[in-house]
This record gives structure tokens, C-alpha cells and sequence, in this order.
């Protein structure tokens, strides 16, 4: 690691201690209130399927509802591309384990559908239990349900959130900082971007290399990535090892790289974190960008 001058005046007078700093002052969430949901994404996802949503509708409470669909669909095709949505499954085909061998049923996008297809399609929600419990009036409205299944859905875009919300908290020091000093930066930074934006050379281990910032102070290019983990897992250490390599490959007198992390998930994975940290510059966590040292790297030119 490079020493910061401002350690001194947080007490910081070790690796050790820079380290145990950066450990002990790790964030437990990043959340914000649009983290949970993303209502806009949800509704309108939600909105571009309710004609055929409420055409299904005519399910619920029918006794014969295979022969009702079967109808629907010789009148409404446009219903049939909606059904694995109805079991939370995103896509037009789904795959079924049978004894005779697997059995792969097509919900793709027709004008109309042989009489052969519309059994098949039948047979299918019948067999996952989509019309029972439409015939049974389990569920009073395809609609308001579809909404349930979307935020359901959408909770798999959390992992991507964290990222983002990572990304958007970082940007903030980030924009501060350039626009306190006039320096320029670029998010999602691409050497080519960079060529472009700021007409210096960068050295990238895949040409689609995105940074998520690129600072230009003038004398000096700062590279940076940031992340967020709040649990653990193997990945964390092939991070470090990416990040220490990376660092390797950009890193000259004229460009420096900045890794900002966070999380707790660290915490599982101190060793790999120790092992970047003690070969590599600047390595620091947001409550480290709020005492200043990001500040200090890029207008001192560490």
C-alpha cells in the first residue's frame, strides 16, 4: 500500500493499522428505499402484458377452464406467451423431467396455433396447476397477481442493485471532489472512452474492460473500480486476485489505480483482502472517502 498523509491524523501509523481500519469500518448496508422494489420496472413490465392478463381472467372460476383456454387461445393467441410468466419463469419455452424423456413445451409468439400446440399448451397448465387454482378462484385477478409475481421476480435484481447503489454512492465523492477542483471523470470507462475523453492510453486485460470511473487531474489518471459485499463466498478471493493483477497491468507513473470496496461480506475473506491490499496503492472503503483520503490521493498525485 501507499501511505496517505492523512493517516497520521486518524492515527494510522502501519500497514496493520491502515488495513484494520479499512476492516473495522465496513458498512453493513448500502440500501436505500429504491432498493427493494423497482416500482417503475415492476409496473411496466406488469402493463405491457394486461391485455392478455385480463383476457386469462376468464379462467378464474370456471369449471371446464382446459376447454375455456382452448378457446382463448384459437381466439386470443396473444394470451399464450404470458403463461410461463404466470409461474414465475421469464421466456417462451420451458423444459419438464418426465419418465419417457424430457418434454419441452413452446409458449413462442403466434398468430395461431394447431390444434396439436393448443393441447400441449393445455396440458401444460394443467399439469403445473395453473388452472386449478384459477378454476378454484385462488386467485380473484391475473392482474394485482402479476404485480406479486413481478416483485418476486425483481428480487433477483437486488445482487445488481447492490452494485449500482455501490456505484451511485462512490459517484457522489466522486462528482465532489472533480467539481471542487475542476478535475473531469467518466463513469463506465472504456480505454476507448478514455482515448476519446481524455486522449491518454490505458492498458486493459480485455479489450470490453469497463472502470467504473476514470479520473483526469491533469498531471495524473486515476482508475477505479468499486464494489459491495454484504455476504461472503469464494468469489471474493478470485476478486482480490483479479483486482492485484489489474492493478499490475494499469498501474505507471502516469496512471493510478484506485479499488474502493465495501461490505461486510469481507469479513469472511480477510486473507485475500490483506494479500491485494499489501501489493497494491490505494485500497479504501466509503467511510475512508468520507475522511478524505480519495481527496488527498487525487490532488496530491499519489
Amino acid at each position: 500500500m501507499n501511505y496517505i498523509e492523512k493517516y497520521k491524523s486518524m492515527g494510522i501509523l502501519s500497514d496493520n493499522a491502515a488495513f484494520e481500519y479499512l476492516m473495522s469500518n465496513l458498512k453493513d448496508t448500502i440500501r436505500t428505499y429504491d432498493f427493494f422494489v423497482a416500482w417503475g420496472k415492476v409496473l411496466g413490465n406488469v402493463t405491457k402484458i394486461e391485455v392478455a392478463l385480463n383476457i386469462l381472467n376468464t379462467l378464474i372460476g370456471k369449471e371446464d377452464a382446459e376447454a375455456t383456454l382452448k378457446d382463448l387461445i384459437k381466439d386470443y393467441p396473444e394470451v399464450v406467451p404470458v403463461i410461463p410468466f404466470l409461474i414465475a419463469v421469464r421466456g417462451t419455452s420451458v423444459k419438464i423431467a418426465d419418465m419417457g424423456g424430457d418434454i419441452e413445451y413452446s409458449f413462442s409468439k403466434r398468430k395461431e396455433y394447431s390444434d396439436d400446440e393448443i393441447d400441449n399448451i393445455v396440458c401444460f397448465a394443467k399439469e403445473c396447476g395453473l388452472l386449478k387454482v384459477l378454476s378454484d378462484k385462488s386467485i380473484k385477478n391475473l392482474v394485482d397477481y402479476a404485480i406479486g409475481v413481478e416483485v418476486g421476480l425483481d428480487t433477483n435484481a437486488r445482487k445488481n442493485r447492490s452494485g449500482t447503489a455501490m456505484e451511485n454512492l462512490t459517484e457522489v465523492y466522486v462528482k465532489s471532489i472533480c467539481d471542487k477542483h475542476d478535475y473531469k471523470y467518466i463513469a463506465q470507462a472504456t480505454a476507448n472512452k478514455i482515448k476519446q475523453e481524455f486522449g491518454k492510453e490505458v492498458n486493459t486485460d480485455k479489450a470490453d474492460r469497463h472502470f467504473d470511473f476514470a479520473v483526469d487531474t491533469g498531471d495524473m489518471l486515476y482508475l477505479m473500480e468499486v464494489n459491495y459485499y454484504g455476504g461472503g463466498g469464494s468469489k471474493l478471493k478470485s476478486v482480490s486476485g483479479e483486482f492485484s493483477s489489474l492493478f499490475e497491468l494499469v498501474k505507471n507513473d502516469r496512471t493510478g489505480f484506485i479499488w474502493v470496496t465495501d461490505g461486510e461480506g469481507w469479513l469472511t475473506a480477510k486473507r485475500p483482502l490483506r494479500e491485494t491490499f499489501d501489493v497494491t496503492d490505494y485500497i479504501m472503503n466509503i467511510n475512508m472517502i468520507e475522511r478524505g483520503l480519495l481527496e488527498e490521493i487525487l490532488v496530491k498525485g499519489l
